[in-house]
């Protein structure tokens, strides 16, 4: 009865023991898969007020977004600022939201700069009112698979290495210019009907929508040449801003371009040049004055009647 007893007994401090094994073994295999902090980032994108932004790109000088009113801007020289399209600035909440911890690469202050995430790293601030919500390090990036790609960050306050997924230091490593509007026109083309090319001298001409077809002065053009140019100028942008044009350049226009349309205010472009400059400007972006000289932005834009017809071989 005693030998009974011993094994049954054994028997049952020995399941005790391994369930407690089990459950420890359970318990240390989940604390180590999250052994560090769960959240990078976590902001009330609706109470930001302001970014400010220090990329590698531009030696870390400031760039500073801020909501204005309803309104978010980003700061240029001279005390000036430009509007930031919504799309853009909803971008770059997105791409904070995105920086997820998903492991540790190094601890300690001694292999920051093996990752860049010390003072050589592209640095966003965030604020709430006057709160600093949020500082962070992006530092490089690296490609884990084929078609996989890492990024290293570091938040302000803790000296571990993160690893975040996606190619980070391609959001936050922009000068002010990328987050403005740039764009010149975005339309849709098949909603046009006319547009009117004025030029000096006899070179203006129309180019007008009959019956589905599109002509100038009665002759038919190549449809491919014609939609590829429409589809083209449907979205076109530059990044090349001009900032305070002289007022002596804004005089008279060289070019202009009217388009007009089904169901759409005519879309008003605008060529401006003097002797060394030329400035280009849009009814659809009236605020921003582009570079319509550098790599010949202005011939995009401003055709002759030829280049709607068939290039001869």
């Amino acid at each position: 009865m005693f030998n009974k007893l011993s094994i049954k007994s054994l028997g049952i401090i020995f399941t005790v023991l391994l369930l407690i094994v089990v459950v420890f073994m359970i318990y240390d295999s989940n604390h180590g898969e999250r052994s560090f902090r769960k959240n990078l980032v976590s902001i009330d994108t609706s109470k930001v007020t302001a970014i400010y932004i220090y990329p590698k790109s531009t030696n870390h000088h400031e760039v500073r977004i801020f909501k204005n009113g309803n309104k978010w801007k980003v700061a240029l020289n001279n005390n000036q600022s430009a509007s930031i399209p919504g799309y853009k600035i909803q971008g770059l909440f997105s791409d904070l939201l995105s920086v997820k911890p998903e492991g540790i690469a190094a601890s300690g202050k001694d292999n920051w700069k093996q990752y860049q995430v010390d003072t050589s790293g592209s640095r966003v601030v965030v604020f709430q009112g006057n709160d600093k919500v949020l500082n962070l390090i992006v530092g490089k990036f690296t490609f884990q698979q084929p078609r996989t790609m890492i990024s290293y960050v570091r938040v302000d306050g803790d000296d571990n290495v993160y690893i975040s997924n996606g190619f980070l230091d391609y959001s936050f490593n922009h000068n002010a210019n990328y987050f403005r509007d740039n764009n010149l026109i975005n339309s849709d083309f098949t909603n046009w009907n006319k547009l009117t090319f004025t030029y000096p001298s006899d070179s203006s001409f129309t180019l007008q929508k009959v019956s589905g077809v599109w002509q100038i002065n009665g002759q038919n053009t190549d449809s491919a040449e014609t939609v590829n140019f429409l589809r083209s100028l449907s979205h076109s942008s530059n990044s090349n801003f001009v900032d305070n044009p002289s007022n002596s350049i804004l005089r008279k226009a060289r070019f202009t371009l009217t388009i007009e349309g089904e169901s759409i205010p005519p879309i008003n472009i605008s060529s401006f040049a003097d002797s060394t400059n030329m400035v280009l400007n849009s009814s659809e972006n009236p605020q921003s004055f582009f570079d319509g000289l550098k790599n010949d932005y202005w011939k995009t834009i401003f055709v002759g009647k030829q280049h709607f017809f068939k290039k001869k071989k």
